[in-house]
C-alpha cells in the first residue's frame, strides 16, 4: 500500500467554507469513512519512503529535506501577553503552531532566529548566528567565460564571497548562463546599517546575506512582529518591515493570490495580487500545443540536476505537465466568455480572470524545470484554437465545470499537495506549493459557480447536473481503476512527481472526502 500524506480534512473545511455551508450542511463521516490521515491502498506497489511510518498529519510541517534543503522544526506555542523576541517564544500576535525555520547546508539542523506562525508572515524572535555564512557554489562548470566568476576564489570583494548562478528577473536560467558574486555574512555585525544577516533556508532564500531591515527583532515592534517581506520574482524574504493594526493581510493564508508583502506605499502589509490544470476542450477531446525549442516560457527557478536515466523521466513528466498548464490557459480564456454569456456575477468573472494569469505562471514553472532537467529551452508551440469556444447555454457550462473543475481541479489539487510533500527540493517543493494552492482555488471557483447556477436552475436542470455529476465520478472511479494497475515509480517520489499508483490512491480518496461530501452538501443546501 502507499501512504497518503496529505491531510484532507483541512481541504474539504476550505471547500465548504469557500460555499458557505461549513456549519449548516457539512455532513459527518460514515461508517465506512477513514480519518483523513488513514492508509489508501493501491494494490500496486509500496513506497519505500514511506513504509513504517505515519503519515503527515500537518499541512505546514516540512517532511524533512537533509542538511542542505534547510527544514522545518514545528512546535505548538499558547499566545503570550506581549513580545518577547529575546527568548525566542512566540509574541502576542503569533497562536497556535510555530514552525521554526531552518538553516541550510548546516548539519544538524540549526534554527535561523526566524519562525513562522500558521500561515501567518516570516519573522523574528531572535538573531541567529549563520553557521554557512559562505553559499555552496550553484555556478556550472560550463558557465560562460564573460561571467563576473567562476569559482568562489574569484569572490574576494568582501568577506564570505560565493559564486552563484545569475538569477534574471522573470528571466531563464540556461545551461552556460553567468554567474557573479554573492557575500554571506555570520550575524548582524557583518551587515551595513539598516540590515541584518539573513541565513540561507527554505522559506528564508537562496543564499545567506545581508538584507534591508527597518527593524531587527519583534522587540522593535512595540506589541507587533517583525515581518520580512517576500519577493515575488525570488524565492526568500528580502526586507524587514513591523506589522500594523491597519495590514490588509497576516499572511499568505489570507492572499488569493499570495504572497502577503509589505506595500511601500500604504506602509502595510498587503496581498502582492501579482500576476495540473483545467483540460483544454475542443469537440470533447482534450487539446494541448506541441513542445518546442524555445527560451521565453522559462519561469525563475532553481533545481538540482538529477542523474540519467531519472533526469530524461523528469524532463519528459515536466514537458507534459507545462503543456496541461499551457492548454489551461485557453481554458479559462473560454471560461471568462462563458460565464459573462450566462450573467455571472462580477467575483466570478475576476477570480476567473486570476486563474487564468495563474495558469500562465504555472506552465512558465513547470517549462522551467522540463528545461533545466532537459539541459535545453523547453516551451510550447501554437495551440490549435479553432471552433473551441463550445457551447454558451448554462446547461453546457455547468456540464463542463462539474467534470473540469469540481472532479478534474479537486483531485488535481490534491495531487499537487501531495507532491509538494514528498519533493525533497526546497524549489521544486514551493513550485509545487505553488501550484497547489492555486489549483484548490480554481477548484473552489469552479464549485461556487455550479452552487451560483443550480440557485437559479428548474428543477429539470438540477436533475441534469446531478446526472453530470454521477457520470464525472463514475469516469473518475473507472480511471482509478486503470492507474492501480499500471507499474509504480516511487524512485520519482523524491522529485515531486505523484505515478500512477500514487494517483489512483490519492483520487480514491480525494472522491470519498472531498467530491463526494461536497456535492452532499450542495444537496443539503439546495
Amino acid at each position: 500500500m502507499t501512504l497518503i500524506r496529505t491531510p484532507l480534512d483541512p481541504v474539504r473545511a476550505s471547500l465548504f467554507a469557500a460555499l458557505g455551508l461549513l456549519v449548516a450542511c457539512a455532513p459527518g463521516k460514515s461508517e465506512t469513512e477513514t480519518d483523513s490521515s488513514s492508509l489508501s491502498e493501491t494494490g500496486a506497489t509500496t513506497d519505500p519512503a514511506t513504509t513504517g511510518t505515519s503519515p503527515v498529519t500537518d499541512a505546514a510541517t516540512d517532511p524533512g529535506t537533509g542538511s542542505e534543503s534547510g527544514g522545518q522544526t514545528t512546535t505548538t506555542s499558547a499566545t503570550t501577553d506581549a513580545p518577547t523576541s529575546t527568548t525566542g517564544t512566540a509574541p502576542a500576535l503569533c497562536e497556535g503552531t510555530v514552525t521554526e525555520l531552518m538553516q541550510a547546508f548546516v548539519d544538524p539542523p540549526t534554527p535561523s532566529g526566524f519562525v513562522k506562525c500558521d500561515d501567518g508572515v516570516i519573522h523574528r524572535p531572535e538573531p541567529r548566528e549563520c553557521l554557512s555564512p559562505v553559499t555552496p557554489t550553484s555556478c556550472p562548470a560550463d558557465a560562460a567565460p564573460e561571467s563576473e566568476c567562476l569559482t568562489d576564489a574569484d569572490c574576494t570583494e568582501k568577506p564570505f564571497g560565493s559564486c552563484q548562478l545569475n538569477m534574471v528577473f522573470g528571466g531563464i536560467l540556461a545551461p552556460g548562463d553567468t554567474c557573479g558574486c554573492v557575500y554571506g555574512c555570520q550575524n548582524d555585525a557583518d551587515c551595513g546599517s539598516g540590515e541584518v544577516c539573513r541565513c540561507a533556508g527554505d522559506e528564508l532564500g537562496l543564499y545567506t546575506e545581508c538584507v534591508p531591515a527597518t527593524c531587527i527583532t519583534d522587540a522593535d515592534c512595540a506589541g507587533e512582529l517583525c515581518g520580512f517581506s517576500p519577493d515575488i520574482c525570488e524565492p526568500g524574504v528580502f526586507s524587514s518591515h513591523c506589522t500594523t493594526p491597519n495590514d490588509l493581510c497576516e499572511g499568505n493564508g489570507d492572499c488569493p493570490s499570495p504572497p502577503c508583502v509589505f506595500d511601500e506605499g500604504t506602509q502595510a502589509w498587503a496581498c502582492a495580487n501579482a500576476a495540473c490544470g483545467r483540460p483544454f476542450l475542443v469537440d470533447e477531446q482534450p487539446v494541448t500545443a506541441p513542445a518546442c525549442s524555445r527560451d521565453d516560457w522559462r519561469a525563475l527557478v532553481r533545481v538540482p540536476v538529477a542523474l540519467p536515466p531519472t533526469r530524461a523521466r523528469l524532463a519528459a513528466y515536466w514537458k507534459q505537465i507545462g503543456l496541461y498548464e499551457h492548454a489551461s490557459v485557453a481554458s479559462f480564456a473560454r471560461f471568462i466568455l462563458q460565464l459573462l454569456a450566462v450573467g455571472a456575477p462580477a467575483d466570478l468573472v475576476k477570480d476567473a480572470q486570476q486563474a487564468l494569469a495563474d495558469e500562465i505562471e504555472h506552465a512558465r514553472l513547470c517549462f522551467a524545470l522540463a528545461s533545466l532537467y532537459e539541459g535545453t529551452g523547453v516551451g510550447p508551440g501554437p495551440l490549435t484554437a479553432g471552433d473551441a469556444l463550445g457551447e454558451f447555454d448554462l446547461d453546457a457550462v455547468v456540464a463542463a465545470v462539474i467534470r473540469e473543475a469540481c472532479v478534474g481541479e479537486t483531485l488535481s489539487a490534491l495531487e499537487a499537495r501531495e507532491a509538494a510533500l514528498r519533493a525533497e527540493d526546497p524549489a521544486v517543493r514551493r513550485i509545487l506549493e505553488q501550484i497547489a494552492a492555486d489549483e484548490h482555488r480554481h477548484a473552489e471557483l469552479g464549485w461556487r459557480f455550479v452552487q451560483w447556477a443550480l440557485e437559479r436552475a428548474s428543477a429539470d436542470q438540477r436533475a441534469r447536473a446531478k446526472a453530470v455529476f454521477a457520470a464525472a465520478i463514475a469516469g473518475a472511479e473507472a480511471t482509478i481503476a486503470e492507474l492501480a494497475e499500471q507499474p509504480g515509480e516511487p524512485e520519482l517520489h523524491a522529485h515531486g512527481v505523484v505515478d500512477a499508483p500514487l494517483r489512483a490512491a490519492l483520487w480514491r480518496e480525494g472522491l470519498r472526502e472531498l467530491v463526494r461530501p461536497t456535492l452532499d452538501a450542495l444537496h443539503c443546501a439546495a
